[in-house]
């Protein structure tokens, strides 16, 4: 054992070795250099739309609005071909409080509570607040059971639930949103925020 540690290290020493230690340090150190230097401001991408500035970040985008700034996912340019009804889009620009549940027995439930949680925190920053909510609550007693049951004029309701295909329809004041596969949950979350804070029309 101790002459198999001697010839590793007597040939951890020859110049090869060494040199090609010493180009893979360079290397990794040139990867975290550029990493931390992409996140500095004087880096980043400035984009606009409808009169709004977006940063490029390396982990999102970044918005300003009402002197807060709101981290999101994509651009509105991203998100245009995702089809939206002008009642829908009626409904999410003149919504002071909006009532977002979700299909609990879903296996995306975790993602649309996580959007949920998003939408609350980004909507709090411009104004408009969300009552978040479960379709069925027998197994979370301490959130409210909400469905498109409860939706009225002065209280819409978005309800996320699984879908073969991602789409979004209303009816009787509750807006219905299929997801299709879960980055589409992310993606129809930043957009309906963008429609509530009036950035997209």
């Amino acid at each position: 054992m101790a002459q198999i540690l001697k010839r590793i290290l007597r040939k951890a020493k020859e110049p090869k070795v060494l040199v090609s230690l010493f180009l893979a340090s360079i290397m990794v150190f040139s990867v975290l250099g550029f990493m931390m230097s992409y996140q500095m401001e004087d880096n980043t991408i400035e984009r606009e739309y409808n009169g709004y500035k977006f940063t490029q970040l390396y982990n999102g985008i970044q918005i300003e609005v009402n002197n807060q700034k709101i981290s999101l996912n994509y651009f509105p340019e991203q998100l245009e071909g995702i089809n939206i009804s002008s009642a829908v889009k009626v409904v999410l620009d003149n919504s002071q409080v909006i009532a977002i549940t979700y299909d609990g027995d879903s296996e995306y439930k975790e993602f649309f509570a996580e959007q949920q949680f998003e939408l609350n925190n980004k909507l709090e920053k411009i104004d408009k607040y969300v009552m978040p909510g479960i379709v069925d609550n027998t197994d979370f007693e301490q959130i409210t059971q909400i469905d498109c049951r409860n939706a009225t004029p002065t209280l819409p309701v978005i309800l996320f639930q699984e879908g073969v295909l991602t789409n979004i329809t209303f009816n009787n004041n509750c807006v219905i949103i299929n997801i299709g596969n879960i980055n589409d949950a992310y993606r129809v979350g930043d957009l309906l925020f963008y429609h509530m804070a009036g950035i997209m029309e």
